[in-house]
């Protein structure tokens, strides 16, 4: 530990103990622990915190409670605003529409919009504020970038930037938060849901193609309502019919509409069933069965699983080779992919995967995933990696919460395993 950080920390540990003194309520001195030690980039700083969390010697679910009653929201002037959002070292902005009923003494539903090209975030929260079906009990959230291409590597940022900003700064209901999308803002919603399944209940792209079809595997566990045009000549129909096909066979949850008069424009007439449609989906938190692939190491996360070591293969193309002074030839063909399929069997304490193209996985556990006075068996890929049981921690509760920022997903143990070699 260096020195620069102990005036911190013995101020940390007078105030505890200052607390304890003065008698002040343990509920509400363990929210404070908690939420000290959610913003604390500081490991020593942590780690002082957790051992007099762990003095309160309470159980699992009030700490849950704590946690989810940690942050402070302060009351918010409803209407609409422009806000920004840190993307690296820039701002990007975006809209925010607050209803006019709002109280962070409860939990808000939230619905995040993309534009198409030459649209901007404005536009779109005032497009869905036309619909009077929103009943004035949403929060909109709509990032403006430029060229509106949304499957690149800085407006992604962006969107992710706004989406816990929001978090942040509104008590929003993480099981209730939808994506939706116009036109490229519809590839958006395609990528945005393929990439994080686990940030969504529900996803609507509109006259939108999917920008990795591979990969629409990973919306397991997400409902799909796509509209599109038939007389769209922008992106023709055969996208949308495409994309539910696949969805189709794969026995999920979409909706598919096709409106036989439609070109290339936003269907207003549409978005009362949309938003009646947002109403009847939330998010499955803990799904029991998980479908995840990817073929980049920067997307290693799919509800309650992490993958944290990659094949060396994974991202490459079949055939490559070096030349003569070393350099990676790639020949044309699909990338390599890192898969996994989960199964848990709660009843049973038992997990399931099937993997490839994965050294490693972290497992995070919930209570009801675990019985902690039974040993835990996981079987990867027919082979009995892990049979023992699970120590719950108030540890793995916080530090998941600090990872995924999410505090109705919320674990209480983790648990490491590397994978035997394929």
């Amino acid at each position: 530990m260096t020195y620069r950080y102990l005036p911190g920390l013995l101020s940390l540990v007078f105030l505890l103990t200052q607390s304890f003194c003065l008698g002040q309520d343990r509920a509400s001195n363990g929210k404070s622990l908690v939420k000290e030690y959610l913003k604390s980039n500081n490991e020593a700083e942590r780690e002082v915190i957790l051992k007099s969390l762990e003095e309160l010697k309470v159980d699992f679910n009030t700490m849950k409670e704590w946690v989810k009653l940690s942050s402070e929201y302060i009351p918010q002037k409803p209407g609409l605003r422009r806000e920004f959002a840190p993307v690296g070292e820039k701002k990007g902005e975006y809209f925010i529409y607050i209803p006019s009923s709002y109280t962070p003494e409860k939990e808000w539903p939230m619905i995040l919009s993309l534009h198409g090209v030459g649209g901007n975030g404005h536009e779109q929260v005032i497009t869905w504020l036309k619909s009077m079906a929103h009943n004035d009990e949403f929060i909109f959230a709509a990032p403006t970038y430029g060229s509106g291409l949304w499957w690149k590597e800085e407006p992604e940022k962006l969107v992710l930037s706004v989406l816990d900003k929001v978090k942040q700064g509104y008590r929003i209901d993480t099981n209730r938060i939808y994506l939706t999308g116009f036109s490229s803002g519809g590839h958006g919603v395609w990528y945005m849901g393929i990439r994080y399944p686990w940030l969504f209940a529900a996803i609507n792209p509109i006259a939108g193609e999917c920008p990795l079809p591979s990969l629409l595997i990973n919306l397991k566990n997400v409902p799909v309502f796509i509209i599109h045009g038939a007389k769209d000549t922008v992106i023709p129909v055969e996208a949308g019919r495409d994309a539910d096909s696949r969805l189709e066979k794969l026995h999920y949850n979409v909706i598919y509409k096709e409106l036989p008069e439609l070109k290339h424009r936003f269907p207003a007439e549409e978005a009362g069933k949309v938003i009646d449609w947002f109403r009847v989906n939330k998010r499955i938190p803990y799904p029991k069965e998980i479908k995840f692939s990817t073929e980049s190491p920067g997307y290693s996360i799919a509800y309650w699983i992490e993958i944290t070591e990659f094949s060396e293969l994974v991202g490459q193309t079949p055939g490559v080779y070096k030349d003569i002074s070393g350099k990676l030839i790639r020949t044309e063909g699909s990338a390599e992919m890192a898969t996994v399929e989960a199964n848990a069997q709660v009843g049973d304490n038992e997990i399931y995967l099937i993997t490839h193209g994965i050294k490693a996985l972290r497992l995070y556990l919930e209570d009801g995933y675990s019985d902690a006075g039974r040993p835990l068996r996981v079987n990867i890929n027919g082979k009995l990696m892990y049979f023992e049981k699970m120590e719950m921690s108030v540890r793995g509760i916080l530090d998941a919460v600090r990872k995924m920022n999410d505090r109705e997903a919320l674990y209480s143990a983790y648990l490491d395993i590397r994978i035997p070699s394929e």
